[in-house]
């Protein structure tokens, strides 16, 4: 008789823990910090450093600032604060697509400077462990300023979700 109540007793907690709701895992509250590199594709080429800190306000939408270095050339520094959707695909839960759009400056070694708008930047981060992701971006800049340009730029990134 003892023994079967020190089975139900370690058995007990495991039974009722199979009933409880399963929570999916969720983004609300945390930061993601990516880092990568790419090309910018407006004559000249030029590869492309890129930082981004991103805050998930929600599990779909997000704010934060992207930090590009573009080399060749003038050497020219962009500083975009964003937003972004993230769609969560039910069928690929690795992966999480997204869509954003962000103003901010572009400035050169010349002490030239313009208006950056970054409209439309497309990516996805795929997970490869629940705090670890990597992916492509893709985005067009506008560029406004004494004179008004563009730039189509592609990264491949790897972040960190905390």
């Amino acid at each position: 008789m003892t023994r079967k109540i020190l089975k139900l007793c370690l058995l007990l907690p495991l039974i009722l823990s199979s009933f409880s709701e399963l929570k999916a895992q969720t983004r609300d509250g945390e930061f993601l910090l990516s880092a990568g590199a790419g090309m910018g594709w407006r004559s000249p080429v030029r590869f492309d450093l890129d930082f981004t800190g991103e805050y998930f306000w929600n599990d779909r939408i997000s704010f934060g600032l992207n930090a590009d270095t573009l080399l060749r050339g003038p050497a020219s520094f962009s500083f975009v604060p964003f937003a972004r959707y993230h769609f969560d695909l039910k069928k690929w839960p690795k992966f999480t697509p997204y869509a954003g759009a962000g103003m901010g400056a572009l400035v050169n070694s010349r002490g030239q400077g313009w208006f950056d708008l970054m409209l439309p930047e497309l990516g996805f981060f795929y997970e490869l462990t629940p705090r670890i992701y990597i992916g492509p971006n893709v985005s067009l800049h506008v560029l406004a300023g004494s004179s008004s340009t563009w730039d189509f730029q592609t990264i491949g990134q790897v972040a960190y979700r905390f």
